[in-house]
């Protein structure tokens, strides 16, 4: 699902693990260029990836920009409520959780296996800002209340693909009517030239909000090669140029979808 960053090198390195589950073989692969890293994969996927000795170290190409975004969307310092739809790894809520100590956050993931094997290989710790619930991102969403969160980030997948459920225009709806006034909905997706997937959830978001814009690799925005597209959705105007500027840089560069393309897409 990603491309890493940093090249292999021998040494010294701890076992792997690998566990049977119901939703495919997991395996957490040490790495070798960094003594605390650890790879999730799911049936050979890369799932997520933590560094236990750096929280802030973010590997996988998509994981990164998403961090780049959050910089923008949610500021350090103060406090916020964010929804996370998959939990995989686990690495978005160490990041938030070691930048922004304020935050409140709740990860949805739904296998209990990935879970346990977060908290026994990944240092997972469940705490008064952090919880942890087995379930169906979707139906919790539609249990939870109105105006409950500050940002819901979508990053769920069954192999390369998004659940159904959570590909609907019902289900943004409900998306929308759980996030506060200003809130935003991040969506992280996969697909590949022409974007047919990328192109029916541009359609879904726009009708759910009134503001969505999109980003990812350049290769990938550029329709280069398949990859992550990542959706910022929101009721209010979304910070497009204090995005572009913080994405362009920093080790997995990204840009905007041009406008006209995205209205293409929808």
């Amino acid at each position: 699902m990603a491309r890493r960053a940093a090249a292999r090198r021998g040494g010294r390195q701890a076992e792997p693990v690998r566990v049977e589950s119901g939703v495919g073989t997991l395996e957490l692969q040490p790495d070798r260029a960094r003594p605390g890293g650890r790879l999730l994969l799911i049936d050979g996927l890369a799932h997520g990836y933590v560094d236990l000795d750096d929280p802030t170290h973010l590997e996988l190409d998509y994981v990164a920009r998403i961090g780049a975004a959050l910089e923008v969307l949610v500021p350090r310092g103060g406090p916020a409520d964010v929804l996370h739809l998959g939990g995989g790894a686990f690495s978005l809520p160490r990041y938030l959780a070691s930048t922004r100590p304020q935050v409140h956050q709740t990860v949805v993931e739904r296998s209990g296996a990935v879970i346990r094997l977060a908290e026994k290989h990944l240092r997972l710790r469940r705490g008064e800002r952090l919880s942890v619930l087995q379930a169906d991102g979707a139906a919790v969403v539609r249990k939870s209340p109105d105006d409950a969160f500050d940002l819901v980030l979508g990053d769920a997948f069954v192999g390369t693909e998004t659940p159904p459920a959570m590909a609907t225009g019902a289900f943004a709806a409900e998306v929308a009517r759980v996030l506060r006034p200003g809130g935003r909905y991040l969506l992280n997706v996969v697909d590949q030239p022409p974007w047919p997937f990328a192109a029916q959830q541009a359609g879904v978001l726009r009708h759910a909000f009134a503001h969505v814009l999109a980003f990812g690799g350049r290769d990938v925005v550029r329709g280069r090669h398949a990859g992550n597209v990542l959706f910022l959705a929101s009721d209010r105007p979304l910070p497009a140029d204090a995005l572009a500027r913080r994405i362009a840089g920093g080790a997995h560069p990204a840009e905007l979808v041009p406008a006209e393309r995205l209205a293409g897409w929808g």
